[in-house]
């Protein structure tokens, strides 16, 4: 059978997450058996290099909500038949092309199912959908859906739930929401992240466009180190503020490890300007200067990771900071697998660390963050180890870094005993998706309650101040969030708005200056002139 896969790949700013849950999704299904594959993405090239595998072009969708949803009605009319309402060059015609001849469309795992990537969100109702008309089986695999959902998001992540023969929610958050949307909930499934083991995938990573810049191990350190990621969202702080705090928190790890900080970037472009090297003494392997022309800071908004890594670095007084440019997904997996501990703000940092049995801790800087992070931690029972941004100004975040590191060898461990029984737990969700990928009912929940082990003993002080500061900030957080999307709605019918005012008036003005207008006149001026002269 031919199973067309679409994740957020071939985005010209290089997601190690998101090429790593599709690589992941496309291993999976090989090592069932199914290697006609094709996957729908944003770069053809690029991704038939990657994956090894045919690749098509995926259907974009326009960012302004209204847009969006009025492409969705129109996209879907035309799966239905109505030639009429979109033009021969539109792409959905040849997306369908791409996907009618395919037997069963699988959506790899994502955390993009919301309204603040809401374009990802409806490209994939729009995918389940012509799938389902097409007649071709569809799962949609390892997800996060929500924490927000704004006015007709909210329905279209509903008709996706509704259509799919089985979706996979990869936090307990996730779950609750899909389930409180629609009755087809029961179609829901939990499951891990689709790259939850793919820090110790074995194959080596194909060349594409992200290897032109990576492994150069001269770069990493040869013993162990310390493996930061950290994106450029920082809250409503001031932005110097953040940066200069984080620093001093890094060089605390630094010096209570003994270890070198090596920056992990997780998201920049691959030709990205940013130089590879260290801040360490007396090195001249590159730099750690900080862009600080506003036009420069523009053309470098897309190395996002890189060039917070580097502002970050450029504020720590320890020997030793290693700067990397961005690496493949297989790459950066691999080397989160060499690092002895973890801290990041980003999501997959924490997948991979689990994975490898190595101690993370997670600064959340918003509520999406905090859905999604603590939820993978909680998967593994260890979700206090995700703490509130404001964790890092109050000192909660040094003492559980100080903490974990005490109790290194005990947390390895724990994790190392539990891999087992997650292991079993992911291989089962993947065999149920190719089942149901094949045709299959969708099984009966049979997943057998994981055995409780016990955990870690960690200092109770920073936790219970970690979750009193989470017990404001989420919600205020979360409220900002809401705000900043209705606010994006009504822009974007005020937009609307003001289209349609503008088309009136041309119309008006084009009758107004019109042959039939001013033979109107003539007829009308003529018309009151005989009922003058009566």
């Amino acid at each position: 059978m031919k199973v067309a896969v679409l994740g957020d790949v071939g985005q010209p700013v290089y997601h190690v997450g998101d090429e790593a849950m599709t690589h992941a999704a496309v291993d999976e299904l090989r090592a069932r058996g199914i290697n006609d594959i094709v996957v729908f993405t944003r770069s053809v090239a690029d991704s038939r290099s990657a994956f090894d595998a045919e690749a098509a072009p995926t259907l974009a969708f326009p960012g302004p909500p209204q847009e969006r949803s009025d492409y969705l009605w129109k996209v879907l009319a035309a799966a239905e038949g109505d030639r009429t309402v979109l033009p021969e060059t539109d792409p959905v015609w040849e997306f369908m092309g791409e996907l009618s001849q395919c037997d069963a469309l699988l959506v790899a795992g994502g955390g993009n199912m919301n309204s603040l990537y809401g374009w990802l969100l409806y490209e994939r109702v729009a995918a389940v959908r012509i799938a389902k008309l097409l007649g071709l089986s569809v799962v949609v695999s390892g997800q996060t859906l929500g924490p927000d959902l704004y006015g007709p998001d909210r329905e279209a992540a509903r008709t996706l739930l509704e259509t799919a023969d089985m979706v996979g929610a990869r936090e307990a958050s996730s779950l609750q929401l899909m389930q409180g949307l629609t009755p087809a909930a029961h179609l829901v499934r939990p499951c891990l992240d689709d790259a939850s083991f793919f820090a110790a995938a074995s194959p080596p990573a194909p060349a594409n466009s992200c290897e032109t810049t990576a492994n150069r191990d001269e770069e990493v350190p040869v013993g162990p180190f310390i493996a930061a990621t950290f994106s450029p969202g920082h809250g409503e702080v001031d932005r110097d503020t953040y940066l200069s705090t984080l620093a001093a928190v890094l060089d605390d790890a630094s010096e209570l490890t003994g270890y070198p900080v090596v920056f992990l970037p997780h998201m920049a472009t691959p030709t990205g300007t940013a130089p590879a090297g260290k801040t360490c003494a007396g090195s001249a392997t590159g730099s750690a200067e900080v862009a600080t022309d506003t036009g420069q800071r523009k053309a470098q908004a897309f190395d996002v990771d890189e060039h917070m890594h580097h502002e970050i670095a450029a504020r720590m007084e320890s020997n030793c900071a290693v700067l990397l440019p961005i690496q493949s997904a297989y790459r950066t997996a691999e080397l989160t697998r060499r690092s002895a501990l973890v801290i990041t703000s980003r999501y997959h940092p924490v997948v991979f660390a689990l994975d490898a049995g190595i101690p993370v801790v997670a600064l959340v800087p918003e509520g999406y963050s905090d859905a999604r992070i603590r939820g993978a931690l909680e998967n593994w029972g260890l979700g206090n180890l995700a703490l509130p941004l404001p964790s890092l100004f109050d000192g909660s975040l040094t003492r559980a870094i100080t903490d974990i590191w005490a109790q290194r060898d005990a947390l390895t461990s724990y994790l190392t005993d539990i891999r087992a029984s997650r292991v079993s737990q992911h291989h089962q969700w993947w065999d149920n998706v190719v089942s149901v990928l094949q045709g299959g009912q969708v099984p009966d929940d049979q997943s057998a309650p994981t055995k409780a082990l016990p955990l870690p003993v960690l200092d109770p002080l920073w936790q219970a101040q970690a979750a009193s500061s989470a017990l404001a900030f989420l919600p205020m957080s979360s409220a900002l969030t809401a705000l900043r999307l209705e606010n994006e709605h009504l822009r974007g019918q005020y937009q609307t708005v003001r289209r349609e005012r503008d088309h009136a008036r041309d119309d008006l003005a084009s009758w107004l200056g019109s042959k039939s207008f001013r033979l109107a006149r003539k007829i009308a001026a003529a018309a009151a002139l005989v009922r003058w002269s009566k």
